[in-house]
């Protein structure tokens, strides 16, 4: 379905689950299913479902006598998300299936949605994949992918308790993820910026009434940390201090480390640029992290990077036009 990874290994599930808590808000959602024009009943395909993420969240607004199919590579993520969807999937069907998302297992016309979640950004060919979510949606059926625009994130202010980067740290930091990215692409583990061109890439299957909403969440926390997302972001930084004191370097940063030199190099990047950058990097993280720890245990912490550069695409399947 996509590249090697196996995305049912624990430090990668893990970030699959934390990075979709307060992903999106309850009432975006809510707006985004008057937008999507949902109704009861619908019949539902998610590709490279994960842990069923997008059934739960999208469950109130078709699931009564509705039916959702859910696929994906990782037989061990399925069988948790099968588990998980007997607590979410009442009065409709939800069933999982393994499977490959450039032949998914379904009849032309097969279903009323079509939906994928960080998907398409992580494949080789994610036009190939897209041509099949269409290929099984049913004459004006909707076709909806939620994908990320990440290096054009990068160039958001970040602001944490007095420290910001540099205009200089903040340009050759794009510059490096430019190359990184490129890398990325060229060794097949997909478009960090796929959101961009999934327009385009519809158009191009024929469909209709293309459109794109941008997440609205905005990424803040300060005392008092009255909302959940803030809450949240309290515990997930507290944590993962407590990580890095008890154990000095872990074995994902180290992981990540690799393969971000291996893209980057990939990419057209030189030895060193690169030692060059990860030195001035882990300086300003060592910076960053030492203001994080004392705002933590005094109990200040205020910390902002900006909105989000995460969309919502969709399109829909044109009807058959019948010959008079």
């Amino acid at each position: 379905m996509q590249n090697s990874k196996d995305w049912s290994e624990n430090h990668l599930k893990k970030l699959i689950v934390e990075q979709r808590k307060h992903l999106w808000r309850d009432d975006t959602i809510e707006m985004y299913s008057k937008w999507l024009n949902l109704m009861q009943g619908m019949t539902v395909v998610d590709v490279g479902c994960g842990l069923g993420y997008l059934g739960w969240t999208y469950w109130k607004y078709f699931g009564q006598g509705g039916r959702y199919f859910g696929l994906d590579q990782s037989s061990k993520l399925l069988e948790e998300a099968s588990k998980l969807s007997e607590d979410w999937s009442r009065g409709g069907i939800a069933s999982f299936q393994e499977g490959d998302a450039y032949q998914l297992p379904y009849p032309d016309n097969f279903s009323d949605w079509t939906m994928c979640q960080t998907l398409l950004m992580h494949l080789e060919f994610p036009e190939k994949a897209l041509a099949e979510m269409v290929r099984v949606t049913r004459p004006g059926g909707l076709i909806m992918c939620n994908e990320p625009d990440n290096v054009s994130a990068s160039l958001k202010t970040f602001f944490a308790n007095g420290i910001s980067y540099s205009d200089d740290y903040a340009v050759q930091h794009h510059r490096i993820l430019l190359t990184w990215a490129r890398g990325r692409k060229k060794l097949g583990f997909g478009d960090y910026s796929i959101a961009v061109k999934i327009p385009w890439m519809m158009h191009n299957l024929g469909l209709v009434e293309i459109d794109s909403r941008c997440n609205d969440s905005c990424n803040f926390i300060q005392p008092p940390y009255e909302t959940p997302f803030q809450k949240y972001q309290l515990e997930l930084a507290t944590r993962n201090m407590r990580k890095k004191q008890d154990t000095g370097g872990t074995e994902d940063r180290k992981r990540g480390k690799k393969e971000f030199k291996e893209f980057y190099l990939a990419g057209g990047g030189s030895l060193s640029s690169y030692y060059r950058f990860m030195k001035k990097a882990d300086r300003v993280s060592e910076e960053y992290e030492q203001a994080l720890k004392g705002s933590i245990e005094s109990g200040e912490m205020r910390r902002s990077w900006g909105g989000s550069s995460f969309f919502c695409i969709k399109g829909r399947k044109a009807e058959l036009k019948v010959e008079e």
